[in-house]
């Protein structure tokens, strides 16, 4: 790390798990002028996170030249480490059917049902997953068991889960989940999804845990930015520094609902981020419903800057289920005019603070971004996935940001 770094670890709920950390980055932050608090997505892995923190700070060094407020200016950073959650994603399998050292769709099932539910949920589940192609009492089971883990407080807002998830047939909800695979660009052999291989059953059901997992990291995304992420920004706060939340993935989620909670942010930079592209939205039903985070455009003291792009597969993933779970079949799936868009997808919609549409720029373009106002760019060019958000072009905006009135 170029810079000085101090760590602060969270539990699910959003409290500390040692505050003496929070101590630790007091210390390490008292001198600087601008403190980077970043927030990682859907990792299990410390050393992960901090690769990725590191990555992207590296940039950031690198693009100091570039941005001419930043001129003289110390930086310090805290890198946020939260409980989330991975995908079982076929990035994780070479070819969507088995991994390269022999580990099966079904076997990645268990591994992430045994390391991601509770233990007496995956005790249940684990008999399940071989059942799945033949016995529709399995299914139905491993549907109930599913539904049985979402939090309790889902059913309102702007990506409130379908209604078929939570109370359809199994036939049903299993054949709108397979149909979404190729949706998000994941089929894994010409002219066919799921159904091209002899696990039909398999590849809907992790649609399905997935699903599961989106909405379980909703809540404890929310959590820990209220209570855990706000808690660090007002502790680090003083008239001599600012404060800047950076998020990727669920991470995004996390710092907008610390801005939420905290008025103390200067600048909210969300990169790829894993909500709702209504997010941040004033009536986006038509009936009068605003985003969970309307409030975030008045809190923040700075800029808001929200990088978006088609290449993103991760965010695009649980929405395209959602969507064929609602039987959205006459819409862009995923895209703009689907009800179930992501930020990290679409930039933030039906924002009135938001900006005209920009671009994720190269070292030498031109960032107009305003305090209180929303800037979506565009990053087809510089962001080819989910996970590759620490190039010199992020580092820049973020930087640019950072240093904006």
């Amino acid at each position: 790390m170029k810079f000085p770094y101090a760590r602060v670890e969270l539990t699910s709920d959003g409290s500390f798990h040692d505050r003496d950390q929070v101590k630790e980055a007091r210390r390490v932050t008292g001198s600087a002028h601008d403190v980077l608090v970043l927030v990682h997505g859907w990792k299990n892995d410390i050393r992960e996170a901090e690769s990725l923190y590191e990555r992207l700070t590296d940039s950031v060094e690198d693009v100091r030249g570039n941005v001419v407020a930043a001129a003289g200016r110390r930086i310090a950073v805290v890198g946020v480490l939260w409980p989330s959650i991975k995908w079982a994603d076929h990035d994780e399998l070479a070819g969507g059917g088995a991994s390269a050292d022999g580990t099966s769709e079904t076997d990645l099932i268990a591994e992430i049902g045994a390391r991601d539910l509770d233990s007496a949920a995956a005790a249940e589940m684990q008999p399940l997953i071989p059942k799945l192609n033949t016995s529709k009492s399995a299914r139905q089971s491993y549907l109930q068991l599913l539904r049985r883990q979402l939090p309790d407080d889902i059913e309102d807002g702007e990506d409130a889960p379908p209604l078929s998830f939570l109370e359809g047939d199994v036939d049903t909800v299993f054949e709108h989940a397979d149909e979404a695979d190729g949706l998000t660009g994941t089929e894994m052999a010409e002219g066919g999804g799921a159904g091209f291989f002899e696990d039909h059953f398999v590849q809907p059901a992790r649609n399905l845990l997935n699903l599961t997992t989106y909405y379980t990291m909703r809540e404890r995304a929310g959590k820990v930015g209220a209570r855990g992420i706000a808690s660090v920004v007002d502790e680090l706060r003083s008239d001599e520094r600012r404060i800047h939340l950076v998020g990727h993935s669920f991470g995004a989620r996390a710092v907008s609902s610390a801005a939420n909670t905290s008025s103390n942010v200067h600048a909210l930079v969300l990169l790829q981020g894993a909500f709702s592209h209504y997010g941040f939205a004033q009536n986006w039903n038509g009936k009068g419903a605003n985003g969970v985070f309307r409030a975030v455009p008045g809190q923040v003291q700075g800029p808001i800057v929200v990088t978006h792009t088609k290449n993103d597969k991760a965010v695009g993933q649980a929405y395209a289920i959602a969507s064929r779970l609602a039987q959205q079949v006459a819409v862009d799936i995923g895209g703009p005019s689907d009800r179930y868009g992501g930020i990290g997808r679409n930039g933030a919609l039906k924002t009135p603070e938001a900006l005209t549409p920009g671009t994720l720029q190269a070292l030498d373009g031109h960032y107009a971004f305003r305090a209180g106002k929303v800037s979506n760019l565009q990053a087809d060019t510089f962001i080819s996935g989910h996970s590759a958000v620490t190039g010199k072009q992020v580092a820049y905006a973020l930087l640019t940001a950072a240093t904006t009135n």
